[in-house]
């Protein structure tokens, strides 16, 4: 099988992809808390920090790995094998790879228009955790 012409996204460094990822998947967790419930900024921080954290999206990112494609899996694995310099202070180190390897295919997705994943995503696999 002939692997698809990569774009431009598939090159980036995975943690400058993991940096966007961030980014969007907070936006995504807050927009969706923002339009389900009328509760105060802290306990709408409350409810997103129980999603938008190192544990959480690691067990996000064992629950995605099966259903990757094959361009999809190799940006999760140079993410997987960057360096990291720093870990979330309530997570473990491998929590905190996942994690980063979850944010850079969330960076991947965003820059490619894959609209479509990010939102089976977030419907199938983080809904139910908020």
């Amino acid at each position: 099988m002939e692997k698809q012409e990569l774009k431009d996204s598939y090159y980036k460094n995975p943690l400058t992809l993991a940096y966007l990822g961030d980014s969007v998947f907070t936006l995504m967790v807050r927009e969706y808390l923002v339009k389900q419930y009328n509760f105060k900024p802290s306990m709408l921080n409350k409810k997103a920090n129980s999603v938008v954290c190192a544990k959480a999206q690691a067990q996000f990112m064992e629950k995605i790995r099966p259903n990757l494609t094959e361009d999809e899996t190799d940006v999760v694995m140079r993410a997987r094998n960057t360096h990291l310099n720093s870990k979330a202070k309530n997570s473990t180190l491998h929590e905190y790879s996942l994690a980063t390897q979850f944010e850079a295919l969330v960076g991947y997705w965003f820059l490619n228009d894959e609209d479509k994943k990010l939102k089976d995503m977030f419907i199938n696999i983080v809904m139910e955790n908020l």
